[in-house]
């Protein structure tokens, strides 16, 4: 992964993060935020769990974390709005980080 690949990467998983803590937690209670950062973390799983052929293993592994947690906050719990946060965020680091490593070469 290019260095510009991955600022763009951080800076848009930092304004996914930013979506859902912002306004004093009011983000994750919109459930059009909630979803779209959900719909986010899953695409960052697959994209890694698709393309860990090109890097690491530990890109695979990661991206099966995240489809998890992503498949979680999206159809499990979609009322709990904390869980919800917490997952998302969780979500949204180790997606990043197994995005990156599946592009390590």
């Amino acid at each position: 992964m290019s260095s510009a690949g991955l600022i763009i990467l951080i800076l848009l998983s930092l304004f996914a993060i930013y979506c859902m803590v912002g306004k004093n937690g009011r983000g994750v209670k919109n459930y059009i935020i909630r979803n779209t950062v959900g719909v986010y973390v899953m695409i960052l799983g697959l994209l890694s769990i698709l393309k860990s052929n090109l890097g690491l293993i530990q890109g695979f592994y990661f991206g099966l974390v995240t489809f998890v947690i992503s498949i979680l906050t999206l159809f499990v719990f979609k009322k709990d709005y904390k869980k919800c946060q917490i997952l998302n965020i969780i979500g949204i680091v180790i997606g990043t980080i197994a995005t990156h490593f599946a592009y390590i070469r």
